[in-house]
Formats: C-alpha cells, structure tokens, sequence
C-alpha cells in the first residue's frame, strides 16, 4: 500500500518518465547525425569502424557489423556437402497467433469457465432486449478493459459489477474457444477432454510479469 505521498510519487514518476523520453529522442537525434557521417567518411572504403573524438579524451566510435541472413536454406546442402552437418544447426520455432496464445494461457492459468454462455450471463442481468442485443453484439471477450467499458456504457453497470462480469465473459470465451477445438479434433468425451487439459499444461508454461501506465492530468 503506498502513504500519503503516493501523489507526489506519481508526479515525479511522469517527471521522470517524460525526461526519459526526451533524452532518449535527443539521444536518437545525435546518434543519426553520427550515422550520417560515418556513411560519408566510409564511403568508397573498405574499412568497416570510424572514430570521432571531441579532443578531450571523449570518443565515439562506430562499427559496420555485417548480419548474414539465409533466403534459401536448401541452397546450403550444395554449398557445404559434406561438411553440412558440422557447419548448420537447424531450429524449428513455434509462434501462436492472438487469439490461440489468449486461449492457452486462460486454460493454462485455470481461467476459465465450463458450462454456461455470454448469453446466458447478459440475460442474467436484467436489461430489456435491445440493450441486450447490443452488449452480444460487443462482448468478446478477447479485451478485458473492453468489455468492462461496454457494461458500463451499454448495460449502466456500475464499475465494480462491470469488471466482475467482463471477468466473467473471459472465462466462458475461454472455454468456449478450447471446446470448439475439442469438436474439431473429434474430442468429446470427459475423459478426451481431461487428457487435452493435461497436454496444455504440459505444452506451455505462462510467465507473469508485472506492466506499469501512468496518466497524467494535464493542468496546465
């Protein structure tokens, strides 16, 4: 819990944030003019570093480094026969999109909500049926801040039952999501299930890491 000062903590840290930002920019800014020279004075030269010093000991010093990238990796089998094997490591990586990332880390985390709908949980709140139709039409349940603005919003939830319910909502996507791949794998039975839950445990593992935004209020 932070005191009294917690204002003055939040202050000095936009202070801090915005000097950051504004030396980094300067900085960049500098770094280019040294980039465009370094252009200038290699120019039509094999040498590959230049140096620039201020005559007071300070220097700077830039390098040309080369990066190799492979176009066409069948290629190298020709290019290195027999030596192939002791000169070219292979690496497989996997990427997820968003959407199947989203729904393994809320399987992943125990996130998630079985049985029950997005409808089902709109109808639960009491609203008439336009207003009803319109929050269907906005929860996804892919953006938590999202959805609790559209309570709020649309459904004139207060923010506390708005943040529980998109809460909620994410939790049903998530299982929602992860059945829909049950059923087109032909999985479906407990014991199917039980077994694919034990795959994403055993296939991912999910590192939470703390993120920190500040707003400030303009009073100028």
């Amino acid at each position: 819990m932070l005191d009294r000062k917690a204002d003055e903590r939040i202050r000095r840290y936009g202070e801090i944030k915005a000097q950051i930002e504004q030396l980094k920019a300067e900085a960049d800014m500098i770094e280019a003019e040294f980039l465009k020279a370094m252009e200038d004075d290699l120019k039509d030269s094999k040498y590959k570093s230049v140096e620039y010093s201020d005559g007071r000991g300070n220097r700077v010093t830039l390098t040309e480094a080369d990066s190799l990238k492979i176009v066409y990796p069948t290629y190298l089998k020709d290019i290195f026969g027999a030596a192939y094997g002791d000169v070219v490591t292979a690496e497989v990586k996997y990427k997820l999109n968003a959407a199947a990332s989203r729904m393994l880390t809320a399987i992943y985390n125990g996130d998630y909500l079985r049985g029950g709908t997005v409808s089902e949980l709109v109808r639960s709140l009491g609203l008439d049926d336009k207003t009803e139709k319109a929050l269907l039409k906005k929860l996804k349940g892919k953006s938590f801040d999202t959805d609790m603005k559209n309570l709020m919003k649309l459904g004139g939830l207060t923010e506390e039952d708005a943040k529980e319910n998109a809460y909620l909502i994410s939790e049903i996507c998530a299982w929602e999501e992860f059945m829909k791949l049950m059923k087109l794998n032909g999985r479906s039975t407990e014991q199917e299930i039980a077994e694919a839950l034990g795959w994403v445990d055993g296939a991912v593992t999910v590192e939470q890491t703390a993120k920190i935004k500040i707003t400030l209020a303009d009073n100028e």
